[in-house]
């Protein structure tokens, strides 16, 4: 069995294995196909970005049906054949009746990454394949540039018949949604 490098853990893990980790080294890694990715820390605006999405959805949720939005929470999206989680920027999903309890690709309306050059081709082509074989609703994906102004935002719709994302709206000036519940916020809210 091989590890990798620097944190001394296998290339391959279970959920079981995964879920014995300490949480210092679990919210350093995702498990795809049961392979085990080694994340990057994001730059502090990348996590401004993102935290001021989750606050946009979370004041704009109503309060009925029940949804939840976090930020950087493991998101299951199949136990087998191989598990596979991911930890998207943010996540709204239904409630769960148990608050601590990840939620599960069925759970899920809408999963959100903000993406600069080193992570694009993840996050436009690995995660945007694997969000819609799970089978969520809705992704959006805020680009960013490498001097943290954000390029556009590109909201992507399930084709529920053949299990891929089109793309909905191409968004140049702010983010605007309708879906899971509607959110109207600029790009300069987000950056500055």
């Amino acid at each position: 069995m091989s590890v990798l490098p620097d944190m001394g853990l296998p290339n391959t893990m279970s959920e079981v294995e995964y879920d014995a980790l300490p949480e210092g080294v679990a919210r350093r890694i995702e498990v795809v196909h049961g392979s085990v990715i080694v994340c990057e820390s994001p730059t502090p605006q990348h996590q401004q970005v993102a935290r001021r999405l989750a606050n946009t959805f979370e004041a704009a949720r109503p309060k009925e049906p029940c949804t939840r939005v976090q930020m950087e929470t493991d998101v299951v999206l199949w136990h087998v054949p191989k598990y596979t989680f991911r930890r998207p920027d943010v996540v709204v999903y239904r409630c769960k009746e148990d608050r601590n309890a990840k939620p599960e690709a069925s759970d899920v309306l809408l999963m959100v990454e903000v993406s600069s050059p080193p992570t694009e081709r993840e996050d436009l082509v690995d995660k945007m394949a694997q969000y819609a074989a799970a089978g969520i609703p809705a992704y959006l994906v805020v680009r960013m540039s490498t001097d943290g102004d954000i390029i556009d935002a590109r909201e992507f719709h399930l084709d529920a018949a053949t299990y891929q994302y089109r793309v909905e709206t191409l968004m140049e000036h702010g983010v605007v949604l309708t879906y899971p519940f509607k959110v109207a916020v600029p790009f300069e809210e987000l950056v500055e």
